[in-house]
């Protein structure tokens, strides 16, 4: 019987050269390593040229080390082989990186008030996740998550990093209501957090709503009921 076709994941890298970058995994056998010739390639003298793989099988994406040394990390420890779930930190030299599963990807469902994505290769559907989308001067830059509670500034140990001097380092956090809405609030930031031009504190947001953080324009966007 053939496999289903693998469901999408995704990296994040939340330190190095390249932060900030989605990396999308949709092969069923993924490397990385400090080498060109990897599907996903890490600019980083402490990686090595062939670092680790990440493997689709029956449980999930696993991650494997391929380079013996015992130095790819999940979650600060040390592994040779891991299976991954939502939200694991993989390290790898001085590069850390998320990792995301769409629901789909994960062995076992646990009750969420997360935003969930469509199954892949599956009948039952399931309501997308709100989001904040980066925008640029030349169209989309990043696409953001929305868990319930994400916070935004110029810190790397927030929810949203805005590489930005005009961001507070903890500018403002959006939370998620219990009739799922979304609330925005601003943490008394010295520039200010502006919503359809607006400066607000705390505000309600709706689709299609303009965020200016700094000098970074997000538009929020939630799944149609």
């Amino acid at each position: 019987m053939a496999q289903e076709p693998v469901a999408v994941a995704y990296l994040i890298i939340q330190q190095g050269p390249r932060a900030g970058k989605r990396i999308e995994i949709c092969k069923d056998y993924t490397t990385i390593g400090r080498s060109r010739h990897c599907d996903i390639f890490l600019e980083d003298i402490a990686v090595h040229r062939k670092q680790a793989s990440i493997v689709w099988g029956n449980t999930g994406f696993v991650l494997r080390d391929d380079s013996g040394s015992g130095d790819s990390f999940v979650n600060g420890k040390p592994v040779q082989e891991q299976r991954l779930v939502h939200g694991d930190t993989l390290l790898f030299g001085n590069t850390e990186l998320i990792f995301y599963a769409h629901e789909a990807t994960q062995q076992f469902q646990q009750p969420s008030s997360r935003g969930r994505e469509l199954y892949i290769g599956k009948k039952q559907e399931l309501q997308a996740s709100a989001r904040l989308d980066l925008i640029g001067r030349h169209g989309l830059l990043q696409s953001f998550e929305l868990h319930p509670h994400m916070t935004i500034g110029r810190s790397r140990d927030y929810s949203i990093f805005l590489e930005d001097l005009a961001v507070s380092r903890l500018h403002a956090t959006i939370r998620q209501l219990p009739d799922t809405t979304y609330e925005l609030e601003d943490h008394r930031s010295a520039t200010g957090t502006f919503v359809n031009g607006l400066r607000v504190s705390r505000c309600l947001l709706n689709e299609g709503d303009v965020v200016q953080i700094g000098s970074n324009k997000l538009i929020f966007y939630r799944p149609r009921s």
